[in-house]
């Protein structure tokens, strides 16, 4: 990346990534968000791993070979800029279906994940979904 690319890349970030939340140097949680309810980007530091999420609410009429629309999501992880692995939330066991799809990771990342997402970033994306329909 030359410089010029690395400047408009450091005014991006400044003006949309919103962060950090409420990070010190040995705090968990949501370090960095970017987004709203439709689609969201979360930074979850955990004590032993970054993860980087992509959460999307599908319109309400998406259909593949389930019905996609209301009441679902589509997680995306992250890692080295690319996708790494993604499901639609059809299960009510989201540690289920982090296990299952982002079989990658080792058995501690996979509970540290979802119990970043189950303990900060579901709260904070559930009120962005609340400040959507007020």
């Amino acid at each position: 990346m030359n410089d010029k690319e690395h400047e408009i890349q450091k005014i991006l970030r400044g003006k949309f990534l919103k962060g950090p939340i409420k990070m010190d140097d040995n705090s968990i949680g949501i370090n960095n968000f970017s987004g709203d309810a439709k689609s969201a980007y979360y930074e979850l530091y955990g004590p032993d791993s970054i993860f980087r999420l992509i959460v999307m609410q599908p319109s309400d009429n998406l259909y593949t070979s389930h019905f996609v629309g209301k009441n679902h999501l589509l997680f995306l992880l992250i890692e080295e800029e690319q996708v790494k692995g993604g499901f639609v939330s059809f299960d009510k066991d989201l540690f289920l279906e982090i296990r299952k799809t982002f079989s990658h990771l080792r058995e501690e990342q996979i509970r540290e994940l979802y119990e970043l997402w189950d303990g900060y970033g579901k709260s904070h994306y559930n009120q962005l979904i609340d400040d959507l329909n007020i």
